[in-house]
């Protein structure tokens, strides 16, 4: 997305890094022609990585995990350490 001089100016003044900026763009919610990303958000996105995270340790825990998919349909399921590519 192109940025403008004023955008430059203001990021800098403010202290605001882009990586927050890109948080806004994807967590933030639209009001008129602006993302607000306020404490209700951060909170809303951070307990979902939390539990994302816990999901992925869990994973993580059985060594990961094959889905067997096909047609938009789940077939089965079963952890990585009982696949064999051979």
């Amino acid at each position: 997305m192109a940025k403008t001089k004023h955008y430059g100016a203001r990021v800098s003044q403010r202290g605001i890094r882009e990586a927050t900026v890109e948080l806004a763009q994807q967590h933030g919610i639209p009001y008129g022609d602006k993302l607000v990303l306020g404490r209700k958000q951060i909170s809303a996105v951070l307990e979902a990585l939390d539990r994302e995270r816990k999901e992925l340790i869990r994973a993580l825990d059985k060594g990961g995990v094959i889905v067997v998919e096909c047609g938009g349909a789940l077939i089965t399921v079963y952890d990585f350490d009982s696949f064999n590519c051979y």
